[in-house]
């Protein structure tokens, strides 16, 4: 099953386990309508069923089985997600013109030098460009996802094949 994320939990709020959550703007109507969402724990995708959603500009989410403050820390800091068949199609389509390589998480990112560089974890957003997140000789690497750099790409094999300057993985 594939997942969008539409946003992530924040801070508790309270001591009856409920958290503050950022949902991205296009998706906040179809959020107030979900029975559930999904939650990365330990790199599984776990549901989550939705008890409360309260607030104005700042939303505060109460989730079945989840109802002391220590409960809700185990939950802060997390993306949320919906699967994808749950999404309407022209909110995926516009997802995806925003973040046009998120679908890259979970591929393998080769160096066409060096070979197999590592599994991107994340992509994430920054101000000129998108950037994969690689577990590389056990560290973070930050690669920039630039079209100068990418040679090809094997959607059934999950893999990305890029050409990257000399030395990036060294920074």
């Amino acid at each position: 099953m594939n997942y969008i994320q539409i946003g992530f939990t924040r801070k508790t709020h309270g001591i009856h386990g409920e958290l503050k959550a950022a949902i991205e703007a296009p998706f906040e109507e179809i959020f107030f309508e979900v029975e559930r969402v999904f939650l990365e724990i330990k790199g599984i995708k776990q549901p989550f069923f939705i008890k409360t959603i309260r607030g104005g500009g700042e939303l505060i989410v109460g989730f079945e089985d989840v109802r002391t403050r220590e409960d809700a820390l185990r939950l802060q800091s997390r993306p949320i997600f919906l699967p994808e068949s749950e999404v309407p199609p022209a909110l995926m389509e516009a997802q995806r013109a925003a973040r046009p390589y998120e679908h890259f998480i979970g591929y393998l990112l080769i160096d066409q030098q060096i070979g197999p560089v590592g599994i991107i974890q994340e992509v994430i957003e920054m101000p000129h460009q998108e950037m994969a997140v690689v577990l590389y000789q056990n560290r973070e690497v930050f690669i920039p996802l630039a079209e100068a750099f990418m040679v090809s790409t094997d959607e059934a094999q999950k893999q990305l094949v890029m050409d990257l300057p000399e030395g990036l993985l060294a920074l």
